[in-house]
């Protein structure tokens, strides 16, 4: 059985609990819930910098940018500007990681096996920084230190489970957590940090991405705010059609797009249930959307999916053309028909803008809220990504299968 984040994000997104993936208690212990189920993979979800120590710094700026393409990699990037009233000090900072539903391999380094290119720069100079696995029902930082278990004395369980390390030593499992940690030295007054990595981002059958990210950790710097945030999200090598929740800001606010792109606001609802949620839907191509508040306190974390599991309205519904681009062909319950394959096969253009003559390809996609016409866009599937020519390759393959019998 497969571990899944998807039906479980469901019901978190749709009752609003207050349960998360992390539980921090007395801003230092952190709880992971592990979540299984099928057809689906979580590997982590992003965090802000959050200090390890008591601080009188505050955030007075941040601005997270956040870009994903078709490999299934987000990238994140994060400007913050502390302001530090006091004399020269430094601080214990940390990045606290999420364990994935599964590992194949543990580093014993402590590095989390789904972040990649992890980096933070302090007023211009690298920091170096150390990667610990810590036992997450107990408060890992005493003394200044970051209580790291040895990783020798541990290996992975038979079922792979990332949420926790098997010690043969005690004959069980001991629930963990990732930590980067590093060193801060704030003079007085304004310091810039910068910080950067990628991750995999969680995957299910009828939701190809899913991004998290904790915006809630800021609370914990001295103004209990961030004095001026700024949110962005750009394109990198495919259009981005995707789904966040209405809650993140206090009020509805509209966010900027700078480039070739669409937003509205919508009700979706759940397939298995009459729960309802307000959402806001976006379409970027070569562009980047961006929302800046001031004095911003998050009430809620910073959730992204993928809009195919949506596009009819329900969740787990998604129209034919987007479970076939999920490779659901094997699980669906339609039929696959010459008409539909034609929708099919050109929907990673129509993302693009290709300007159809076929009247019946024309009026189809004209009808879809997102799609925007590009006069000067030729389809050339060699300039494709190497993902989406994979795709494209072996949908051609299934639908000659179907249509030929």
């Amino acid at each position: 059985m497969k571990a899944e984040c998807y039906s479980e994000k469901i019901r978190l997104f749709f009752i609003r609990k207050t349960l998360l993936r992390w539980i921090i208690v007395c801003c230092f212990l952190m709880v992971h819930v592990a979540l299984l189920a099928n057809d689906g993979t979580y590997y982590t979800s992003g965090n802000q910098l959050l200090p390890l120590v008591e601080t009188d710094i505050r955030v007075q700026r941040e601005v997270l940018t956040l870009s994903w393409g078709e490999d299934g990699m987000a990238e994140v990037d994060v400007y913050y500007e502390f302001f530090n009233p006091e004399e020269r000090k430094k601080v214990l900072m940390g990045f606290e990681a999420n364990p994935p539903m599964y590992m194949d391999s543990l580093d014993r380094s402590g590095a989390h096996p789904y972040i990649s290119d992890f980096t933070v720069e302090m007023n211009d100079k690298p920091l170096s920084v150390s990667t610990s696995v810590v036992k997450n029902d107990t408060l890992y930082v005493q003394n200044g230190m970051v209580c790291a278990l040895n990783l020798f004395q541990y290996e992975i369980d038979e079922a792979r489970s990332g949420n926790y390390l098997w010690n043969p030593q005690i004959n069980d499992g001991i629930p963990i957590s990732f930590v980067y940690h590093f060193s801060a030295d704030f003079k007085p007054g304004v310091n810039v940090v910068r910080h950067r990595y990628r991750y995999l981002m969680c995957q299910s059958a009828y939701c190809r991405y899913e991004l998290d990210y904790k915006l809630s950790p800021a609370m914990r710097w001295a103004n209990h705010q961030i004095d001026d945030f700024t949110l962005r999200i750009q394109t990198r090598d495919v259009p981005l059609h995707f789904m966040m929740e209405d809650n993140l800001f206090s009020q509805a606010i509209p966010p900027r797009i700078t480039g070739t792109g669409k937003w509205r606001r919508r009700t979706v609802l759940n397939g298995n249930r009459n729960d309802v949620a307000r959402v806001c839907e976006y379409f970027l191509r070569d562009a980047v959307l961006e929302y800046r508040v001031r004095n911003y306190r998050p009430g809620a974390e910073l959730y992204l999916f993928s809009a195919d599991c949506t596009d009819m309205g329900v969740f787990t519904r998604p129209t034919d053309y987007y479970a076939l681009r999920n490779r659901l062909g094997g699980y669906t319950e339609f039929p696959l028909t010459e008409t539909l394959y034609r929708r099919v096969r050109n929907l990673p253009f129509a993302l693009r803008g290709y300007i159809f003559k076929n009247k019946m390809l024309s009026d189809y996609f004209h009808s879809q809220w997102w799609y925007i016409p590009d006069q000067s866009y030729q389809p050339i599937l060699e300039e494709l990504t190497f993902e989406e020519q994979k795709w494209f390759d072996w949908f051609e393959e299934y639908a000659h299968s179907r249509l030929h019998h």
